[in-house]
């Protein structure tokens, strides 16, 4: 009967936990950096908290209601409404959001027991445009709402799908990007690429950035074929089914290799038609090296004098600049900075670059949270900086011919505008100021007028204006503006349906600019003398920028394929070509789609509200996909050149409200911020129904409330522990934090099954600023039975050891991945004689011994790892600790530690990995305690060495008589297979691990993998070799491994056994996930002496190291 409660008190601990120390015990973790504080307000609506900062409450108020308007859109499409209203953090750059503590050091794998709660936060940066703001609070609320549609919801709900639910990336991802982002231009660029490559047949072993854009456009697939409402029935089905196939064959009603097959034919077809118009960049102009897919170039500048391009290259954060001569290929490195992130978003718009003239190249990046302006000089080598600290980002920067003058795409105060900077004195100037976003402004030679690039309507300047979010469209339209001007109108250019940027004009009537007006961005020209534009490029990937010297005929620009982006330069390219090239199918859909939009906004001036509200509910009741139709970019158009005509455009509404200006002339030396006079707005032509729920929106928010920090549990883990001194136990542990995880509290109990040992800790962590300070207590309880009798033969005492230790910590970050913690600790370990049954009813035989100790304990900590599967790393990391225990009342007791723990992980081929690992340690000082070499942490069915002395004299602490405070302090050096624990001890250890990691399945199928046990299985194969000894090193004959001294008096003999004083082992084994637990199956063969062992089974849990 108790052998049956036992079984099912096992398998149940199975059923809910996962093992102990999942990850490896010893613990690393990477660094933010916080170099300011923040000062927390939100405003509440019925669905949104938004949190802002820095008087940042006109942008939190037009993100609050640009969410609520796009609510219903959202939660219509995926079928699910939150349980919680939503909170917004609002940061004002990617810089800011950098500094955010959310999510550091968070396991994105959870095997089993550690169960996270859904938190029903995001995080969203300004990156400098409000249509870039707009899609991020999309994406960011998409990817809530779907993450907690599948992993969330109540609490059976999370526990069941932490155990059961295992979606692949490119479905919940693709999810996410086409609910928040649909059909647009990034993800049509690589579809492109991928249906004509082998890895569309492997679409299920995509992974990050690739995976979210194939399940992109997986999804884009069923809305365009099968009907939104699919998407929704699609996603509900999984949450029942916990598989995705099965919920496509219940929705659709065909298999999922069948449609795969359809999705890739549907695609194909498009590609097939893009390749008889467009081509592929000649191989022969590439002119960068292949470079890794984490390299993003961010600028690309041909000098005046055509001699040099300079380009800027961004890795994952860590950037550089570099100028290359045309004429004899030489490069030279001009400007290094940044660190690589991991884990976090990267700002891959700087640094950015543009030559103030033929010999000086001016660069804009970020160093230590902010932007900084340096001007290079190529022939004295020399660098001028300067601060930019009022802007929060910069996008773009341009030179004037005399190079006196630059003129930038900046936000200020959540605005993005135009301004004009002295390059030589700390002037600017502001020229636009409102809600519209101002790109790519460049200077038109020979003028003091300036070209930019802006989603504006209309051409006239209004100081303060302001636009709703969900007003702003992506359709961008050149203007021009004169510097020296007396009115604040613009002049418009282009006039499309398109986005047209990056603007360069060859004289006051030519400009050149990219453009998506054929749904592929290409290089367009316009004059304005004739009013005609002409397609001059026809690449078959997107250009992502570029830049041109007409009179050396040179064109060089950066373009992507596969994700994988270069740069490629033309010698003698054709400024005045001409060539046409249909649209794209997405491109159709949408111009089709802004028509129809317009149509009904204009039928809609007219109607009634009661007219309105029928027309409105039905068209929501409607599920179609969208027509065909047959439309040119432009308003006007004829063959192959478009005329645009300015004038004649009734949608665009002209502003003839006069403008008071004070009359003042353009000072080069001296710009500030002018006063602007604000012109008054005119009128709106908004419905009933818009002023209604608008006014509706106003009466719901309420705020500003200052942040107050609420903690709320963020997992909870249940694990079995297997510990060698204590036995099987059960270990739970949870984390709680505040929203933005600035304080945590973290707390568990570990209890065996005996009820007699266990361990209880507790942490505070404070982590707002740039010292992050902790604060710990820790209880251990070992319950110790003597092994041996005494001399008389009565039963041995048994013993009850505690150590108590409170222990406070600063760290301070050297950079992302190094930082330097201080811990000082006060310890109490205390012993007492419990008799010779730990149930005695008689007093204990002696009173108890406490022994008090204060000390410092050290850790220098380096962490480039990233988990990229269950036990697979990537990367590097280590550890450098010291600790001294200093006693109280007798110096003898002192004791010190230095160990070192360097890992590496090298990935060789697909998914397979080779982990090394060296640990050295030593004890040292009056009284050093003693590390035991040998086993497995978590090893069921463990043994252990008990007996057994060195020729230094020391007993193995684990079959010492008596009162033996030293197990309070041995620690155990693992994984040394083939070997039980303790077959070596003393003051100093070295131990080496190699493990050849082989995920089988993963790598050799490419299909998906339905089975946990499956997906998970992994071979390894290893070597394990490692020493201990006390006194002279093991590579001395002097050893006390291969030299014993016997002594029995009055005689003492010494004896040189010739030992190895190495102990390895090789094999191989087996790991999955069985129950819920990560279990790993080793048969090692074990060499002791030069003598091959016969091989053991060892069955353990949790990953290796």
């Amino acid at each position: 009967m108790k052998r049956r409660f036992l079984l099912i008190g096992f398998t149940l601990i199975l059923a809910l936990g996962s093992a102990f120390a999942q990850q490896s015990r010893e613990s690393f973790g990477k660094n933010r950096f916080q170099y300011r504080p923040f000062d927390w307000q939100y405003i509440s609506g019925e669905n949104f908290d938004i949190y802002y900062y820095d008087n940042r409450k006109g942008n939190a108020s037009e993100a609050l209601t640009y969410l609520e308007s796009e609510f219903d859109r959202i939660t219509d499409l995926i079928g699910f409404p939150p349980y919680f209203k939503t909170k917004v953090f609002l940061y004002n750059s990617l810089t800011d959001l950098r500094q955010s503590n959310v999510g550091l050091n968070h396991n994105a794998l959870n095997v089993g027991g550690e169960t996270e709660f859904i938190k029903p936060y995001i995080e969203v940066a300004y990156t400098g445009t409000a249509q870039e703001f707009k899609e991020e609070l999309l994406f960011k609320t998409s990817e809530l709402l779907i993450n907690e549609m599948m992993y969330g919801g109540n609490l059976k709900d999370i526990f069941q799908n932490a155990l059961l639910l295992n979606l692949p990336e490119w479905f919940v991802q693709g999810a996410i990007h086409y609910v928040s982002k649909g059909w647009n231009a990034e993800m049509d660029d690589y579809v492109r690429d991928l249906v004509q490559t082998k890895k569309a047949q492997r679409f299920t072993k995509l992974s990050g950035k690739e995976a979210a854009l194939a399940g992109q456009s997986f999804w884009n697939f069923i809305a365009e074929k099968y009907g939104k409402s699919s998407v929704h029935n699609i996603l509900n089905y999984t949450r029942v089914t916990r598989n995705e196939e099965k919920s496509l064959l219940i929705t659709l009603g065909i298999s999922y290799k069948r449609l795969m097959n359809e999705w890739e034919a549907y695609y194909k077809k498009m590609a097939d038609q893009a390749n008889n118009s467009y081509v592929v960049a000649p191989k022969d102009n590439q002119f960068t090296k292949q470079p890794l897919h984490t390299v993003y170039y961010t600028s690309v500048k041909v000098s005046p004098d055509g001699r040099h391009v300079a380009y800027a290259e961004n890795d994952r954060g860590r950037f550089s600049v570099t100028v290359k001569s045309l004429e004899s290929g030489k490069e030279k490195n001009i400007l290094r900075g940044g660190t690589q992130v991991i884990g976090q978003r990267v700002d891959y718009t700087v640094p950015l670059i543009g030559w103030s003239d033929a010999n000086t190249l001016g660069v804009v990046g970020v160093k230590q949270g902010e932007y900084w302006f340096w001007l290079y000089d190529l022939t004295t080598q020399s660098k001028l900086p300067r601060q930019l600290d009022k802007f929060n980002n910069i996008r773009s920067i341009s030179f004037s011919a005399n190079g006196r003058l630059a003129i930038m795409s900046a936000d200020f105060e959540g605005k993005n505008d135009l301004y004009l900077l002295s390059t030589r004195r700390d002037r600017t100037r502001r020229l636009t100021n409102d809600t519209f976003d101002d790109l790519d402004p460049s200077f038109i030679p020979g003028t003091n007028r300036i070209v930019f690039s802006s989603n504006r309507p209309d051409d006239s300047l209004r100081s303060g204006r302001k636009v709703a979010l969900a007003e702003l469209t992506n359709q961008y339209n050149l203007f021009m503006y004169d510097l020296d001007s007396t009115r604040n109108n613009l002049t418009r250019i282009t006039n499309t349906l398109s986005k047209d940027f990056a603007p360069q004009a060859l004289n006051n009537n030519v400009f050149y600019y990219l453009s998506d007006q054929r749904g592929i961005i290409n290089l367009f020209k316009f004059d304005r003398s004739t009013g005609i534009y002409s397609q001059i490029s026809n690449y078959n990937s997107s250009i992502i920028n570029y830049d041109l010297n007409i009179e050396n005929r040179t064109l060089a620009f950066v373009t992507s394929k596969s994700l994988e982006q270069n740069i490629y330069v033309d010698k003698a390219f054709d400024f005045n070509r001409q060539v046409f090239t249909p649209s794209t199918r997405r491109k159709e859909l949408l111009q089709a789609r802004t028509i129809r939009e317009r149509k009904v906004a204009t039928e809609n001036k007219n109607m009634s509200v009661k007219e309105l509200l029928n027309a409105r509910l039905k068209a929501a009741s409607s599920d179609t996909t969208s027509v065909v139709v047959d439309v040119n970019d432009s308003l006007s158009a004829k063959t192959d050149s478009i005329s645009v005509n300015l004038d004649k455009n009734p949608s665009l509404a002209k502003d003839t409200t006069p403008v008071v200006v004070k009359e003042r002339p353009l000072n080069t030396d001296d710009y500030t911020f002018e006063d602007e006079v604000i012109k008054k707005e005119p009128t709106t032509t908004e419905s009933f129904l818009s002023r209604y729920a608008r006014a509706r929106e106003r009466e719901r928010v309420t705020g500003p409330f200052p942040y107050d920090p609420k903690f709320s549990a963020s997992n909870l883990v249940t694990s079995l522990v297997i510990d060698p001194i204590r036995g099987l136990g059960i270990q739970l542990e949870t984390q709680m934090n505040d929203m933005l995880e600035n304080y945590r509290i973290y707390g568990g109990v570990m209890q065996s099954f005996d009820f007699k040992s266990g361990d209880v800790f507790g942490e505070f962590q404070y982590l707002p600023h740039y010292i992050d300070f902790s604060a710990r207590f820790d209880r251990k309880v070992i319950y110790w039975e003597t092994l041996s009798s005494s001399d008389n033969g009565t039963p041995p005492d048994n013993y009850n050891y505690s150590l108590n230790k409170l222990e406070f910590g600063a760290s301070l970050p050297l950079n992302d991945r190094t930082r330097f913690t201080v811990k000082p600790f006060a310890t109490i370990a205390r012993s007492v004689n419990v008799g010779p049954s730990g149930l005695s009813l008689t007093s204990p035989t002696a009173a108890p011994l406490n022994v008090y100790y204060a000390g410092v304990k050290s850790e220098l900590i380096y962490d480039n790892s990233i988990m990229t599967g269950a036990n697979l790393m990537e990367g590097s990391r280590g550890k450098i600790t010291f600790t001294h225990h200093e006693n109280f009342g007798n110096n003898q007791l002192n004791f010190s530690q230095l160990s070192i723990d360097l890992r590496h992980y090298q990935k060789l081929y697909k998914e397979i990995v080779l982990a090394v690992r060296g640990f050295g340690g030593s004890f040292f000082g009056n009284s050093p305690k003693q590390y035991l070499l040998g086993g497995m942490d978590n090893w069921a069915f463990n043994r252990s060495r008990i007996g057994g002395s060195s020729a230094t004299g020391q007993v193995n602490p684990l079959g010492a008589s008596g009162q033996n405070q030293e197990l309070l302090f041995v620690e155990y050096a693992t994984s040394l297979r083939g070997f039980n624990y303790a077959t070596l001890f003393g003051n100093t250890v070295m131990l080496a691990n190699a493990e050849l990691r082989v995920p089988l399945v993963r790598a050799l199928s490419d299909g998906p993998v339905a089975s946990n046990f499956f997906r998970n299985l992994q071979l390894t194969a290893f070597y394990d070799i490692g020493t201990s000894w006390s006194g002279e090193p093991p590579f001395t004959s002097g050893n006390s491994v291969s030299y014993d001294v016997i002594k029995q008096p009055p005689f003492e003999v010494e004896i040189k056994n010739y030992l190895n004083p190495w102990l390895y082992s090789y094999g191989f084994g087996m790991r999955s996930v069985i129950l819920g637990y990560y279990m790993k199956f080793d048969f090692a063969w074990p060499v002791e002496n030069f003598e091959r062992q016969d091989p053991r089974l060892f069955i353990t849990l949790g990953y290796d190291f």
